[in-house]
């Protein structure tokens, strides 16, 4: 069952944050978006949103869809504000699940 479950967020994570960097670096694909947070809003919604998944974590259907909603936001930001608040949002969500739920992190991330 673990494994299976290692399969299913490996597969999600490769089909729903293709374009996250989740080192934290830059790696040249788009220098307008730094690693130091300039939208704290957009930060602060990232890790609220991390906080309502992390709530219903034992719910894999609602994990998958959290993840997926979480992807769609990224986009949507990224569209309407900017890289920068799209970056500032991902690493509001990525910082609190895995400061709140490492075994999650360590599945997705």
């Amino acid at each position: 069952m673990k494994l299976l479950l290692q399969y299913i967020f490996i597969s999600l994570l490769t089909i729903c944050l293709p374009s996250c960097d989740l080192t934290g670096k830059n790696n040249g694909k788009d220098d307008t978006a730094s690693d130091k947070i300039k939208d704290n809003k957009a930060y602060n919604l990232g890790a609220e949103h991390a906080r309502i998944l992390l709530e219903n974590v034992s719910d894999e259907a609602y994990v998958q869809d959290g993840l997926l909603d979480a992807r769609a936001r990224m986009s949507n930001i990224q569209a309407k504000l900017g890289r920068q608040s799209s970056a500032d949002y991902e690493r509001g969500f990525t910082d609190h699940i895995r400061k709140n739920c490492d075994s999650l992190a360590r599945l997705i991330f």
